[in-house]
């Protein structure tokens, strides 16, 4: 009491009263907490192992040997709405309130893959009772008190890039080898070697349009659907061809398509086996006509859902984010993630924390008004966002990478040393398509404002760009190029931009995660220079500048970082 009193002059009696009441009020609040008890069934047998929760909590136990569980929750918790799942069962749900016991009867799912299923379209499909758009997407009738809605999985799908991978028009024009006005290259020339005993291509490709899929293969669909168009590839395997995509297909990476894979096929190294691209390495739970299924990444959502762990795993992004043609990787995201620290599954971060970040929201869900169900209050950060910012988002780019500079000058000339770290993204720098260049560009400037002449240092390589830096191109200016950069095993081009020919791995100095790459530059320091400026810009490029020129692609380069300092 003493201690209590010190400085409260003659109030200490009133303060504990106080503390003791605020106290009792919490534990009142907080502090009760009640069982329910209960029995989880599963062909009329008790089942044990079953995950028993409060829908929408962190409270959850596991059911014993005989199917009973005790769950103790804050008595203010919603105990009305009790889950249960376990592998090879819908996951049910069940009404109930202390001292009452709870029963929540499992019903199997079905195992067998039906390939005749119809996707449905969030689009196209609308009415479905079972379409993903009319519980997972804003309706306009809708009444909310704030004017911007938290976005719900349909609205941020739709706007993402893999609601666009079969129609994206960079994609059509790269596969058809065609501007994007449509103009069509000429197709490839070929020769038989007798040494080989192959055709090969006679010559690199050039001129507007020349580079194409189907133009060096005419008669092939080749496994590009297999990723862009993954439900017409399902359908029509290695003769899909992306032209014919239509309905849900043209929908690329749709919501039911994602939410009907229940695995992937991984080989002894963790990746997926090279001759399986994409759907190819994944398996499905497609229903009969009289049945449906959605996996999904929680184990408290009842009705046709099922949870699947994978979901929220990299291992659920590999089948379309690694790659490889004629047993030369071409591209390999999850591989990168699967060999840095962010793989660590302590430590790390999965594709999903970055891809899809939380956005705060504490639902997914805004059901129509025949739909009663009940829907909890979440943890926001146990809902993950479906607007997957990529390459193109500048809010995700600004958190990639760092640039340190470190300047010192003599009387003749100035030295700077550049670091650039990847500090943010869980695979290389740039990654996934070998088009995509990261460019680090260094300037020196005197106080007038006049460049300083480069006297010792890296260049940008000529595929940087030969011509006006003002429009983009770089080559012969101070600085790096990072890029995997491949050459064609016949004609010699390099780089080529036709990664699905037999290509040879030339270099590769791209930044792995967490890497820094150090370079160096001299610049020649004239006589009354005064203060120097010393700038390094880091920017991605996402193809090669001569491509973007034939193709007529309007692909802007966006900025990852900037550091400027003055050396006096």
């Amino acid at each position: 009491m003493a201690l209590l009193g010190r400085g409260f002059g003659h109030k200490p009696a009133l303060i504990l009263v106080a503390l003791l009441a605020l106290g009792f009020s919490a534990w009142l609040l907080y502090g009760v907490r009640t069982s329910l008890r209960g029995t989880v069934l599963a062909d009329g047998a008790p089942l044990a192992g079953a995950v028993v929760r409060i829908q929408g909590s962190a409270d959850y136990t596991i059911t014993d040997q005989h199917g009973t569980f005790t769950l103790t929750v804050p008595l203010l918790d919603n105990f009305a709405h009790v889950t249960a799942s376990a592998p090879g069962f819908y996951i049910a749900a069940a009404a109930g309130a202390p001292p009452n016991p709870i029963t929540l009867t499992l019903l199997p799912h079905p195992t067998e893959d039906n390939p005749d299923y119809a996707f449905i379209s969030p689009i196209l499909d609308r009415e479905n009772e079972a379409a993903c758009a009319r519980c997972h997407a804003h309706r306009s009738e809708t009444v909310r008190a704030a004017d911007e809605p938290a976005p719900l999985p349909v609205d941020e799908w739709l706007l993402d890039a893999h609601a666009q991978s079969a129609v994206n028009s960079r994609f059509l024009s790269l596969y058809n080898g065609t501007t994007l006005d449509g103009t069509r290259g000429d197709l490839t020339a070929y020769q038989f070697d007798s040494a080989l005993g192959i055709d090969i291509p006679t010559a690199p490709t050039s001129g507007q349009g020349d580079v194409g899929f189907r133009l060096d293969f005419p008669d092939s669909a080749g496994s590009c659907a297999a990723c862009h168009v993954p439900i017409l590839a399902l359908e029509h395997g290695h003769n899909a061809d992306p032209n014919t995509a239509a309905g849900v297909a043209r929908e690329g990476v749709t919501c039911d398509f994602c939410h009907k894979i229940s695995g992937i096929s991984l080989g002894a190294d963790g990746l997926p086996v090279p001759d399986l691209p994409g759907v190819f390495s994944l398996t499905f739970l497609r229903p009969s006509h009289d049945e449906q299924v959605f996996m999904g990444p929680f184990d408290d959502t009842p009705g046709d859902d099922i949870y699947l762990p994978l979901q929220s795993e990299s291992q659920f992004c590999a089948a379309c984010h690694t790659g490889s043609f004629w047993g030369v990787s071409i591209y390999n995201s999850f591989g990168e993630w699967l060999d840095s620290p962010y793989s660590d599954p302590i430590s790390g971060q999965t594709c999903q924390d970055c891809h899809m970040p939380r956005r705060g929201t504490t639902t997914f869900v805004d059901l129509p008004p025949d739909v009663t169900q009940f829907v909890p209050v979440r943890d926001p950060q146990t809902i993950f966002s479906h607007l997957m910012p990529g390459a193109a988002d500048e809010a995700l780019l600004a958190t990639a990478a760092a640039i340190t500079l470190d300047g010192t000058r003599s009387s003749e000339q100035v030295r700077v040393t550049v670091e650039v770290t990847n500090t943010g993204t869980g695979h290389h720098l740039p990654t996934d398509n070998p088009l995509r260049q990261v460019i680090l560009l260094v300037e020196a400037h005197d106080a007038d404002g006049n460049p300083l002449t480069l006297l010792d240092g890296a260049r940008i390589p000529a595929w940087g760009g030969i011509g006006d830096p003002a429009q983009g191109y770089y080559a012969g200016l101070p600085g790096v190029l990072y890029a995997k950069i491949l050459a064609d095993v016949y004609t010699g081009e390099t780089p080529t931009a036709a990664y699905w020919r037999q290509t040879s791995l030339v270099s590769d100095n791209r930044i792995a995660a967490f890497a820094t790459d150090t370079s160096t530059y001299q610049f020649r320091l004239p006589a009354n220079a005064g203060s120097v400026t010393l700038t390094a810009r880091l920017i991605l490029r996402r193809a090669f500048i001569e491509l973007m020129a034939e193709k007529g692609w309007d692909t802007p380069d966006l900025l990852i970082a900037q550091e400027t300092i003055t050396v006096p």
